[in-house]
């Protein structure tokens, strides 16, 4: 297990309902069943101006996890957010040791 820093950028027009399942539904799918143990924190930014649209969509909800994934399983994650209708753009990144 590594950790890694994972920003989702998510679409703004989802109400409040659907943001949070769609964060959810990311949360089980970075650490599946082990919030409990502290393996993945999320911090949420908010509402945030894009820098270029995307989608034509000129803002975005940010939420920025920190989590331990197994390295085995970035690429099944990362296909799973590029097929995510509800995430704009995403971005992992290894945090150093």
């Amino acid at each position: 297990m590594r950790d890694y820093e994972v920003t989702v950028v998510i679409q703004p027009q989802l109400d409040e309902a659907e943001r949070n399942q769609a964060i959810e539904r990311l949360s089980n799918l970075l650490v599946p069943g082990s919030k409990e143990d502290g393996a993945l924190t999320a911090n949420h930014w908010g509402v945030r101006q894009l820098a270029y649209p995307i989608r034509k969509f000129t803002e975005g909800y940010y939420v920025l996890y920190e989590a331990q994934i197994d390295p085995t399983r970035l690429r099944d994650i990362e296909r799973s957010m590029q097929y995510n209708e509800d995430v704009l753009r995403y971005l992992v990144v290894r945090k150093e040791e």
